[in-house]
């Protein structure tokens, strides 16, 4: 994995987050990003992914588009280097996700040395599992997803927008898993790289 692996809460909202992933962006040949609105209620007009829309134009992305896998699963995500994956509910993007092939588009970006950023519902789903998504303060199953496998590019399961009023069914879930668990808050990240693996906080 030559790329970047961004998991966060809040996408680029943080400051701190903002400033770790810019020092990426920085070195990209060029700035394009797709901003995956699936799993986000009201797709591309939901006002967390204009803000993304807005965050990556202050950023002097000069290529910034909309893409939904429910209703365009054979988009060609070849010229974008970054691919933001906005928060909603964890089951219907991985049901669309699964249906446009899109872990082997994860793996093409990351293996060309391009930039994944998984916003809460798009961090999950690299898990190795989504049960955590049914688990603790659980999103509503309305596809009727019965797989909940994760496209397993991380070893670890992540509780993003955690706080101390999820311990108790963070203390249950984790009974049930074999799996490490990684809380990240609004305003934390992982970044994964090919040598390195940091939290931001």
């Amino acid at each position: 994995m030559k790329g970047v692996i961004i998991l966060t809460s809040t996408g680029l909202s943080a400051q701190k987050v903002r400033q770790a992933a810019k020092k990426f962006f920085d070195k990209l040949p060029h700035k394009s990003v797709a901003i995956v609105t699936t799993a986000a209620e009201g797709k591309e007009n939901n006002k967390y992914s204009k803000l993304a829309e807005y965050q990556f134009k202050e950023l002097d992305f000069n290529v910034v588009d909309f893409i939904d896998l429910e209703n365009n699963p054979k988009v060609d995500f070849s010229k974008y280097n970054v691919i933001y994956v906005c928060g909603g509910n964890t089951f219907k993007l991985l049901k669309y996700a699964r249906e446009a092939n899109f872990k082997d588009t994860i793996v093409n970006l990351l293996n060309r040395g391009g930039i994944y950023i998984g916003v809460s519902a798009g961090a999950i789903i690299l898990s190795p599992t989504i049960q955590i998504a049914a688990s603790i303060d659980p999103d509503p199953n309305e596809v009727g997803l019965t797989n909940l496998e994760g496209f397993g590019l991380i070893d670890f399961e992540v509780l993003p927008h955690y706080n101390p009023s999820l311990d108790e069914e963070l203390a249950n879930y984790q009974k049930i898993t074999t799996n490490e668990i990684f809380k990240i808050t609004d305003s934390q990240a992982i970044i994964i790289t090919e040598e390195d693996w940091n939290f931001i906080e």
